[in-house]
């Protein structure tokens, strides 16, 4: 684990620079994957810029809202790189928002859009498993595998690395998909979320934290079950759009 990177006398969350990276690198390939005229190419990177803002600026906001004390005594907080002082659901609110209100003034077409800016999903889901293993969040159960590593004071499974390797074949397979010029509209973005769920679906099982439900289930893979679902389902109706 590398919670801080230290060079000479300054220092960095290094979770928070590996957002920063993942965050470079999926605006840089939706770009690149980008169809459409010159506006429309520009006006995604504007929007994905910006919702990207949106998200970041939303999470701290919303943290900061659930957990007034942590920022009264050090309000400079509000602008630290510890990804720890964000909120993902105010996050991801944020994003969807300010995407869907940019995206209908620009005139941005749905599906087109979304599989736009699916390459940047896929980065972002690998630099936060990489932030994670630099951090030690996310951490897995005991295990005595050879494989395992010393972490909170046990032998557990590492966890963030296989979320790491899972969010790196994401990446392959979306990048793979996206270079298809003849792939139906919608079909990478289904792709991308229908391989997170059912990655998130497999590997949550080796976890060793999470929101556990009565019945002994995992929230995260129940909604992981429902997303799949929405997905076929999806994945149905842009089918029978394209054969008509």
């Amino acid at each position: 684990m590398l919670p801080v990177l230290q060079i000479g006398p300054f220092s960095a969350q290094t979770s928070g620079l590996i957002l920063l990276a993942g965050l470079w690198l999926g605006l840089t390939l939706s770009e690149r994957f980008a169809r459409g005229s010159q506006r429309e190419v520009e006006a995604l990177g504007n929007l994905l810029f910006y919702s990207l803002l949106a998200a970041l600026i939303g999470a701290r906001l919303g943290y900061a809202l659930r957990f007034p004390a942590a920022f009264v005594e050090s309000p400079a907080s509000l602008l630290s790189l510890n990804p720890g002082l964000l909120d993902a659901w105010f996050a991801g609110t944020a994003a969807l928002v300010f995407g869907l209100i940019y995206g209908q003034r620009q005139g941005l077409k749905f599906w087109p859009t979304l599989d736009a800016i699916t390459p940047a999903l896929a980065a972002l889901l690998l630099a936060i498993a990489l932030g994670n293993l630099a951090s030690g969040r996310a951490y897995g159960l005991p295990s005595d595998l050879l494989w395992a590593i010393e972490l909170w004071g046990a032998s557990r499974h590492p966890s963030q690395i296989y979320e790491a390797l899972a969010a790196a074949a994401i990446l392959l397979l979306t990048i793979q998909a996206a270079r298809q010029a003849d792939i139906r509209a919608g079909l990478v973005f289904v792709l991308f979320v229908a391989l997170a769920a059912g990655a998130r679906l497999f590997l949550d099982a080796f976890r060793g934290e999470g929101l556990l439900l009565p019945n002994g289930w995992r929230a995260a893979q129940v909604a992981a079950w429902l997303i799949l679902g929405a997905c076929l389902w999806g994945y149905g109706q842009l089918s029978q759009q394209g054969s008509e």
